[in-house]
């Protein structure tokens, strides 16, 4: 059976158009191509009718991208082991054709994507996320030390920032909310290391955010 996640991994991002099915859809061979449904997600939707505009029935609806690629071998009906067996297939197909590399290498998500990648779609014996990602956690933890000191010393909470700032905006919230000047200096250093960081990690600002 396939296998139901909540929501696509962070830092994935999908190179095709996703399908929708009012069924679990199913793992099928055609020819010598087998065809896996990944990254199914289940969501309920309330279907209206003319007859019925102030009443709606619930329907479930499975949305999911499908990746076709060559047959290896292997039960379909082991989805887990069908998945490990084509791993290479799958890769390749969400890493996405070298334009669509280039186009979110150019937004800075390449590196993310293509972790994200190796890390859903892991291949037999693999047991442990990839390195890049445990280095990535790092400093997204490194970041968010420093975001919660400056709150700290201003009795304030990450509930009085924005959704997104970078890091001049911080800076002026700092002032605004009276930050002291030595923590605003302490900060600061400590943010350009995690620019470093995230400039040899391969990394975008919004990711600390995702």
């Amino acid at each position: 059976m396939v296998e139901l996640i909540t929501t696509i991994p962070g830092g994935l991002v999908p190179p095709f158009s996703e399908d929708e099915a009012t069924e679990l859809p199913v793992v099928r061979v055609e020819g010598r191509e087998i065809v896996i449904p990944v990254l199914c997600r289940k969501e309920t939707r309330y279907e209206y009718t003319e007859d019925e505009e102030e009443s709606a029935r619930e329907v479930d609806v499975f949305r999911f991208f499908e990746v076709r690629t060559k047959y290896l071998g292997g039960d379909v009906n082991d989805y887990d082991a069908i998945c490990r067996t084509h791993y290479a297939g799958i890769r390749e197909a969400f890493y996405g054709s070298p334009e669509f590399q280039a186009d979110i290498d150019f937004d800075h998500k390449l590196t993310g994507h293509i972790l994200a990648v190796k890390d859903v779609f892991r291949k037999p014996g693999q047991t442990e996320p990839p390195e890049g990602i445990a280095r990535w956690e790092q400093v997204k933890a490194s970041f968010w030390a420093i975001i919660d000191a400056v709150l700290e010393s201003v009795q304030k909470t990450r509930a009085d920032l924005p959704a997104y700032f970078n890091a001049e905006e911080m800076n002026a919230w700092a002032s605004e909310n009276s930050v002291p000047e030595s923590v605003r200096k302490t900060a600061a250093e400590a943010i350009s290391v995690v620019s470093l960081d995230m400039l040899h990690n391969g990394r975008n600002w919004s990711e600390l955010f995702a």
